[in-house]
């Protein structure tokens, strides 16, 4: 595995192409080596970026805090076949950084988190700047992320191939996520009914489209409310409960019959996501 910790050392060109980018801030778990393993499995040699990204983070936000285990993280891509890692230092990233305004960022998540997506957009350009992928994996669960990279390869990058993962999950269904272990066991697993909450609200909304099509639109609010008085009632302060049309992170209006149900929640002072992409012509989860 080549270990790469300069802006200098990539200019020599040490990764064997083709090579896919996975953008981390470290403390890996399964969901990561997943994304690892699409990249080999596209045949891309996997390269793996450890930076733990100040410009993402608001100035009441854990980044201080941020769980960090590079020792372990190393030894866990060398088990996983990882091609190569750049670790490189935060002056030599953020020097003469170029920084963008990401599209999209005033809904979900970036409209809880201000600013947020601008500094994962201006990191992810400088990565790709400098280590010249030619493909990058990124999971769905961060699904506006997803939309915010597409975007900034269509304007820059037009060269790099986006491989987009499935959410990976716990035995439990809790979506995985390095905030996870800000829970103890038994806290992951009431966290997990998230997941059971949006399965739940997908089947009733498939089925409510099926049965009642005409009317469909105008329940939408009703289901949502009921949905989010029911995470209430178990604890969870819901940040945002929304439906809406995945390719734009508009009010969901039936241009299609994809439905993007997307959450975000404090937990035992956790802030957690998850979302599902839904068929509604689809009678299967």
């Amino acid at each position: 595995m080549i270990i790469v910790k300069s802006i200098e050392q990539l200019s020599q060109n040490p990764f064997k192409p083709p090579f896919a980018l996975i953008p981390t801030m470290g403390n890996l778990h399964s969901g990561h080596i997943n994304l690892l393993r699409l990249a080999i499995n596209k045949n891309f040699n996997p390269v793996v970026s450890i930076f733990v990204n100040p410009l993402q983070f608001g100035p009441n936000e854990d980044l201080k805090s941020y769980p960090r285990s590079l020792e372990r993280d190393l030894d866990v891509l060398k088990e996983n076949n990882c091609h190569g890692v750049f670790i490189p230092e935060q002056e030599e990233i953020l020097k003469n950084i170029e920084k963008l305004i990401a599209p999209i960022s005033d809904k979900l998540c970036g409209k809880s988190r201000p600013g947020h997506f601008d500094g994962v957009v201006t990191i992810v350009n400088r990565l790709f700047e400098v280590i010249k992928p030619e493909a990058c994996v990124f999971g769905a669960k961060d699904f506006q992320q997803q939309l915010i990279i597409k975007h900034l390869i269509k304007e820059k990058h037009r060269h790099i191939k986006f491989l987009s993962a499935p959410t990976q999950r716990d035995e439990n269904g809790l979506a995985l996520s390095s905030r996870n272990n800000y829970l103890n066991e038994s806290e992951k697993i009431e966290a997990s009914l998230i997941f059971k909450f949006l399965s739940g609200m997908s089947s009733e909304l498939k089925l409510l489209s099926r049965v009642n099509q005409k009317n469909f639109l105008s329940e939408l609010k009703s289901i949502q409310e009921k949905y989010q008085k029911k995470i209430e009632e178990k604890g969870f302060e819901v940040d945002y409960l929304e439906l809406l049309d995945p390719e734009t992170l508009e009010r969901f209006e039936y241009n299609s019959n994809k439905m993007l149900i997307a959450i975000a929640v404090f937990f035992k002072e956790v802030r957690l996501i998850d979302n599902l992409v839904i068929d509604l012509a689809s009678s299967s989860q």
